[in-house]
């Protein structure tokens, strides 16, 4: 029997399987000058919080789990003495401050499924912005090898150590794309070398194109300064595989 389990209950399982995502900490670094006030939404468990603070950006981050607002807040009063983790929703925050910098890193933006949803991030993004403020998005760009699979199609995604039992542990995905909503039913099976258990998490990702968010941007008052396709900032082509807007009002 596969246990099922919530990722946004276990940080310290989710900090173990993204121990390799570090490719766009210098993206962020070089987009945002030290000295600048910067929100992240989506923040996590705070991954891209110390990189930013250490090259003393003036961070914040929202996010809506509450167990990893706690978990990220603790690593960063260990580092620096302060909590900079709001608990919040992308999609309606309201907190009493301006920011020169806004920010959606690593497909969190995917987990709004409704075009509704998107519009009103956006609109809080845009309430939150300094006038010249800038506003910065990164997603994938949705291919066909991820959405055009069978059902019962269960492909490898990365294994890693837990670092609380000390196993290795494989990541293995099922998914199933929905061409009218444009959203994957997605599950992630977790299955532990060595006891043999294996846990399974369910999630949705709504796969956004670049003419939708093209779009939406431009109705939600934003002008697109920049598309770029990789953390290189290479210009946005056909052939990229992330898209990621540069935006000011």
């Amino acid at each position: 029997m596969i246990k099922k389990f919530d990722i946004y209950s276990e940080p310290e399982i989710y900090d173990d399987q993204y121990w390799w995502k570090k490719d766009d900490i210098e993206f962020y670094k070089n987009l945002i000058p030290s000295g600048s006030k910067v929100l992240e939404l989506g923040a996590g468990t705070g991954r891209l919080a110390i990189p930013l603070l250490r090259h003393n950006v003036d961070y914040y981050g929202l996010e809506l789990s509450p167990i990893f607002c706690n978990h990220a807040n603790q690593i960063i009063k260990r580092a620096y003495g302060i909590n900079r983790i709001i608990e919040g929703d992308m999609r309606n925050f309201n907190i009493d401050m301006r920011f020169d910098y806004i920010f959606i890193a690593f497909n969190s933006f995917l987990h709004l499924l409704k075009n509704k949803d998107a519009s009103a991030c956006f609109q809080a993004i845009y309430k939150h912005l300094n006038d010249d403020g800038k506003f910065i998005l990164d997603i994938l760009v949705p291919h066909p090898h991820f959405l055009c699979r069978e059902k019962d199609d269960q492909l490898p995604v990365m294994d890693f150590k837990d670092s609380q039992s000390g196993e290795l542990v494989e990541i293995f995905e099922n998914s199933e794309y929905n061409y009218e909503t444009e959203i994957c039913n997605i599950d992630w099976i977790y299955r532990y070398k060595k006891s043999l258990k294996k846990k399974i998490f369910n999630y949705k990702m709504r796969m956004y194109y670049p003419d939708t968010i093209n779009r939406m941007l431009v109705d939600c008052k934003f002008n697109i300064s920049k598309m770029y396709g990789d953390y290189s900032m290479g210009m946005f082509s056909e052939e990229s595989n992330l898209q990621i807007y540069i935006c000011q009002k």
